[in-house]
């Protein structure tokens, strides 16, 4: 992007009839608004930057759900463990209770 020569501009101005206050006062304005300017590459990068978040973020969570679903996983199988431990424990009860 090329800058706005703000003294070359006020030159020209005040080479074409225009008093230098005025002239001064225009090429303060244009520099102010070129300043505050977004420019399409400027966009451009943004939009590029805040892409590579959201694949970090989308890798991110998969990685997440996929450490979610391995505790489950193994809470499943702690749980059927822990069940069948229950029914061995509970057949050795019933056993000495009644057939001791």
């Amino acid at each position: 992007m090329a800058y706005f020569d703000t003294l070359q501009a006020t030159t020209e101005m005040i080479a074409v009839g225009i008093e230098r206050s005025q002239a001064e006062s225009i090429a303060r304005t244009i520099s102010k608004v070129q300043g505050e300017t977004v420019t399409k590459d400027f966009l451009d990068l943004r939009i590029k930057e805040t892409e590579i978040k959201i694949e970090q973020l989308r890798g991110e969570m998969k990685d997440g759900f996929h450490d979610i679903k391995q505790e489950l996983q193994f809470t499943k199988w702690t749980n059927k463990a822990i069940f069948v431990c229950l029914g061995i424990i509970t057949s050795a009860l019933i056993k000495i209770a009644f057939f001791h």
